[in-house]
């Protein structure tokens, strides 16, 4: 059984669709389930129909915190129902700000001696391994990184800024307005294209999914401060400048797996003239034909995990 995301933000929407490319392209002779996040009214049910034998896998992202206390509630009622399962929690990010989830979430995650959590960046992997010592722990990349979309390759054009404006957002409206107008004046085509989209489009999440990384190949530049922003410009060979959000997932997933790519920059603190020049750069001077990521050895513990039963 896979639990997955119908919320209408396309970094999760493309996490939920890399998941299930991942097994069913792994592990084709298995049939899978699949829960979405807001059909848990489901799970009871469900719950007869699952046998011991079976894996569960819980979506991956950045909603295993108090951020968005909704999804890690969710997370912790499946750990209790399904106490004789293997459970794989997919790469996540850790953020929990304050410890009285923190610590309903050990005690939950204490009890069940066959849950294996991934981290997708060493900072929450360390975090991981500190509070959730009894439980597997495992550093792999965001699982929307096993993806390839490289091809077809199309004439670029323009800059798209995909900018938070939410409780993730570091830098401020006013800033954003700066670095807008800043950018407008030195090139042509310059429009937003956010990775939340509102509704869920349920029954057209791969459109969707498509439209973005379809925009991302035409752009010349990507200008982002969401993860997915910059996920999918490394696996679109898109040139892109990456500005932080506000906690360390950005910054930790570039240093761990990105840093390499020459198409890919990263802004650690909000510098309007640095970002522009950083911009400029790219925008004349990229070139990403030689540049190949292939992090496919580095998903080999989730494999493990999902393979071995028992551990």
């Amino acid at each position: 059984m896979s639990i997955a995301a119908n919320y209408g933000n396309l970094g999760d929407i493309s996490i939920t669709y890399a998941q299930k490319k991942f097994l069913m392209e792994h592990f084709p002779n298995y049939k899978m389930i699949t829960l979405y996040a807001n059909d848990f009214g489901m799970l009871s049910g469900l719950k007869k129909s699952i046998n011991p034998e079976d894996i569960i896998t819980t979506i991956g992202g950045g909603n295993m915190g108090d951020v968005y206390e909704g999804l890690e509630v969710r997370r912790r009622q499946i750990i209790k129902l399904f106490p004789n399962n293997k459970i794989i929690s997919f790469p996540q990010t850790m953020d929990f700000r304050g410890l009285k989830s923190l610590n309903k979430s050990r005690k939950v995650y204490a009890k069940h001696k066959n849950l294996h959590l991934f981290a997708r960046e060493p900072e929450s992997y360390e975090m991981m391994k500190k509070c959730f010592s009894d439980n597997h722990v495992y550093l792999v990349p965001d699982i929307v990184l096993s993806l390839n979309l490289i091809e077809p390759k199309l004439t670029r054009d323009g800059i798209i800024l995909c900018l938070r404006n939410d409780q993730e957002q570091k830098i401020s409206n006013m800033q954003k307005e700066s670095l807008l107008l800043s950018i407008k004046e030195r090139y042509p085509n310059v429009h937003y294209y956010d990775t939340h989209i509102g509704k869920f489009p349920k029954d057209n999440e791969e459109q969707e999914l498509e439209n973005i990384w379809t925009a991302f190949k035409k752009s010349k530049i990507v200008v982002t401060d969401r993860l997915h922003g910059m996920i999918f410009c490394a696996i679109t060979k898109t040139p892109c400048v990456v500005l932080p959000n506000t906690n360390h997932k950005i910054a930790s997933t570039y240093k761990k797996w990105l840093a390499n790519l020459n198409y890919i920059a990263f802004v650690n603190i909000y510098d309007e003239q640095k970002i522009v020049g950083k911009i400029n750069s790219l925008f004349n001077n990229t070139n990403t034909e030689e540049m190949n990521l292939d992090l496919s050895e580095k998903f080999g513990p989730l494999l493990d995990a999902l393979k071995n039963w028992p551990l």
